[in-house]
C-alpha cells in the first residue's frame, strides 16, 4: 500500500497493540506512532503508556515509522488533534486510527483509492470507515455521500485539515454556520451547545470542531456502503466510549468489495442522515420522522416481492 497511517494511542496496550498489528498486515508506505503523555495523579499509568510505546518493536524493518512520544498528557483535544497535525505536516495526505478502532483489512484499498481519487476535490472533506446504518439500506454502490463525519477510522488530506480550530471558534461564526447548516432551531443550539462545549474546554475531545471546520467549508464527506471499522474499545477505561451496552460497541464490520463502484451523481443520502440523527445524536422530530418512513420502505418492499411473486403464479 502506498499510503502512510498514523495510529493514536495512549494507556491501552492490548488495543494499540492489535490495532498496530492490524496496520501492519496492511503494509502501508510508512507508520506515524502516537502516543500522550501518563497523567501524574493516575497511578500506574505511566507503565501502561510505557507498554504502548515499546510496541514501536512490532513493527518489521521493511515498514519506516516516526514517533511523537508527549512528555506530559495533552488530554484528548489537544493530544489528538496535535497529533493529527503533526501527521499532516509531514504527508499530504493518509489514514488515521485512534488504538480502540479496529478495521477490516479491506479499509485500507479503499482509503488508499479514493485519497487518490479526491485529492483535489475540495468538496470532500474526508473518507469515513464507519457506516452505523447495519443493513438498513442497500446501495449498488460502494460509498455514498454524507454531512457527517465518523472518525473511528478515516482519511483526509493536509488541504482539509488545513485551517482546523480546536479552539477559539467564534461564537458568532459557530452560530451562522449551524443556522444554514439545520432547519430546526433545535438542532441549531444542541449543535451549539456541543461544539462550544469542545472548542471552549468544557468537553474534552476535537471531534466536534473537526465537523464544524467541515461544515464551514462547505464540505462533505464519504461513507462506504459496509461498516468497515469496529470499535472495541468501550469499556470502563475508555474517554468517552464507557458503555459496554451501547449499540455502537463492537459493531461487526465486514470487507467492502473490489472493483468499486463510484456513485454517477452526488447526491447525499437523506435517509441516512434521519438515522444518524435519530440514534447517533438523538432526536424527537427526526425520530418520528425516520419512523414513518422506514415503515413506509418496508411496506414498498413488500408490495414489490408480492407483485413479483403474483405475476410469476
Amino acid at each position: 500500500m502506498s499510503v502512510p497511517v498514523l495510529l493514536i494511542a495512549f494507556n491501552r496496550p492490548d488495543l494499540a497493540e492489535k490495532t498496530l498489528k492490524r496496520m501492519i498486515e496492511a503494509n502501508p508506505s510508512k507508520i506515524y506512532f502516537a502516543v500522550d503523555g501518563a497523567r501524574i495523579e493516575k497511578p500506574g499509568e505511566q507503565d501502561k503508556v510505557k507498554q504502548v510505546r515499546n510496541l514501536t518493536s512490532l513493527i518489521p524493518t521493511s515498514i519506516p515509522y516516526e514517533v511523537r512520544f508527549s512528555d506530559r498528557n495533552h488530554g484528548c483535544r489537544e493530544g489528538v488533534s496535535s497529533a493529527i497535525t503533526w501527521f499532516f505536516s509531514q504527508e499530504e495526505s493518509g489514514i488515521i486510527l485512534e488504538d480502540d478502532c479496529f478495521p477490516d483489512l479491506s479499509f485500507f484499498p479503499f482509503c488508499e483509492e479514493l485519497l487518490r481519487k479526491y485529492k483535489d476535490d475540495d468538496q470532500i472533506g474526508m473518507i469515513s470507515g464507519d457506516n452505523f446504518f447495519r443493513n438498513k439500506i442497500h446501495l449498488k454502490d460502494s460509498y455514498f455521500y454524507s454531512t457527517y463525519f465518523h472518525i473511528w477510522g478515516w482519511a483526509s488530506w493536509r488541504r482539509a485539515w488545513d485551517g482546523y480550530r480546536s479552539t477559539g471558534i467564534p461564537h458568532d461564526e459557530l452560530y451562522s454556520v449551524l443556522s444554514k447548516k439545520f432547519f430546526f432551531k433545535r438542532q441549531v443550539l444542541k449543535w451549539y451547545n456541543w461544539i462550544n462545549g469542545s472548542s471552549s474546554g468544557k468537553v474534552d475531545t476535537w471531534d466536534h470542531q473537526w465537523t464544524f471546520h467541515n461544515w464551514k467549508e462547505n464540505r462533505i464527506s464519504i461513507m462506504p456502503n459496509v461498516n468497515l471499522i469496529s470499535n472495541i474499545g468501550f469499556r470502563s477505561d475508555g474517554t468517552h466510549t464507557v458503555d459496554e451496552n451501547s449499540q455502537f460497541a463492537n459493531l461487526s464490520s465486514e470487507s467492502i468489495a473490489f472493483p468499486l463502484i463510484h456513485p454517477k451523481k452526488r447526491k447525499l443520502k437523506f435517509l441516512y442522515h434521519i438515522f444518524v440523527e435519530v440514534n447517533y445524536y438523538p432526536n424527537k422530530i427526526y425520530q418520528f420522522v425516520f419512523n414513518l418512513i422506514v415503515t413506509f420502505l418496508k411496506v414498498k418492499y413488500y408490495l414489490m416481492i408480492l407483485t413479483k411473486c403474483n405475476k410469476g403464479e
